[in-house]
């Protein structure tokens, strides 16, 4: 989840830890600039001069497939 500082919630988001120092961020679809903005202003503000960088990047996407009758669906399509 994207929180603020004050405690908050923004947004939910789903992170996965890569490498001890790398980790992939996927955004909610309908807020992904805003949430890439706070991302942003994190960095600039409680990272500032630390060896952080952000690379946005369109290639790549999430489709979340959700409910009881998930894992069926996902048999189907993927044929196994």
């Amino acid at each position: 989840m994207l929180m603020l500082a004050s405690g908050g919630i923004k947004d939910d988001c789903i992170i996965t830890k890569v490498k001890d120092d790398d980790f992939y961020v996927v955004f909610n679809g309908a807020c992904k600039y805003t949430d890439l903005d706070h991302i942003h202003n994190i960095k600039d503000t409680e990272f500032k001069g630390k060896d952080v960088s952000i690379e946005y990047n369109e290639e790549r996407s999430l489709i979340a497939v959700q409910g009881p009758k998930s894992q069926s669906i996902l048999e189907t399509v993927l044929g196994f």
